[in-house]
């Protein structure tokens, strides 16, 4: 004699499959619409390129503005499965870089992540210290119980 599964066991079944099955995410711009050569060193500006392929994803924050700046775009795509971290499948970063006038002086694509290194030195602040004693013990005496004499006008 056959047995069959029961349907909520089926239904379960194909519930926990398909949680298995990866979510594909794209970010940013997109690649295949942007097409760098177009873009002329000293002739385009911070204007021609917006009009050309949008607002960047993010822009340089460390540089001087007298020397111009940077404009980033990114585009990712990745792979999420289940509760796992995402995986990325592709990464481009294109970087154009402006002089003081916000010509274009420099063109860069780049392809895959670059991860950040974060340096681990610490700037030790001068000020005042405290200690735990000090929190608990600094303030008996300062003030009074008496009540202070009200001066009559």
């Amino acid at each position: 004699m056959m047995t069959r599964f029961p349907l909520f066991l089926n239904l379960l079944l194909v519930s926990f499959l398909a949680g298995c099955s990866p979510t594909l995410d794209s970010r940013g711009y997109n690649p295949e619409a942007m097409d760098i050569s177009k873009i002329q060193i000293g002739v385009d500006t911070t204007q021609t390129v917006q009009e050309h392929f949008g607002s960047p994803s993010t822009t340089s924050v460390f540089e001087d503005p007298s020397k111009g700046g940077s404009w980033y775009y990114i585009s990712k795509k990745t792979s999420t499965t289940s509760f796992y971290a995402p995986d990325t499948l592709e990464q481009q970063t294109v970087v154009i870089r402006f002089d003081s006038q916000g010509i274009v002086r420099d063109v860069h694509k780049y392809q895959g992540e670059h991860p950040i290194v974060p340096i681990d030195r610490k700037t030790e602040s001068t000020g005042y210290e405290t200690s735990i004693m000090r929190d608990i013990f600094g303030n008996f005496g300062r003030y009074s119980t008496q009540k202070k004499p009200q001066q009559k006008s």
